[in-house]
């Protein structure tokens, strides 16, 4: 193999790796904002996370004040469902896919609360 394309390849993986800090980095800021928003949240509401997977097994997911609830299941602390949810995409193209549809819901999250949207 080529020095040159030795080369290319392992900036390639640099970038992977930088790509990956930047997801887990912003992992880590949308937990926060659904911490909040959630705490925000009046008793009797709650938000279904259409689309939103943890595992192979379609399941239901309600934000609540309280966590994310899985109804008959119970409820998960929102930072361990938000990893579960990240792991799960497993691809960083997935990864990003799913912080954007956590994003488009939180966006939905706050006007149901009546909050203003923070970034």
């Amino acid at each position: 193999m080529s020095e040159g394309m030795a080369d290319r390849i392992h900036h390639l993986v640099e970038g992977m790796n930088r790509l990956e800090l930047q997801i887990a980095g912003e992992a880590e800021v949308i937990k926060d904002h659904y911490v909040k928003a959630a705490a925000a949240m009046p008793e009797d509401k709650n938000y279904f996370l259409n689309g939103v997977q943890t595992a192979s097994v379609v399941r239901s997911y309600l934000l609540t004040r309280k966590g994310v609830e899985v109804p008959g299941e119970g409820t998960i602390p929102i930072p361990e469902f938000i990893d579960s949810v990240i792991k799960f995409a497993n691809y960083p193209k997935r990864k990003i896919e799913v912080l954007n549809d956590l994003a488009t819901h939180l966006q939905n999250i706050y006007a149901l609360i009546g909050s203003p949207q923070e970034a």
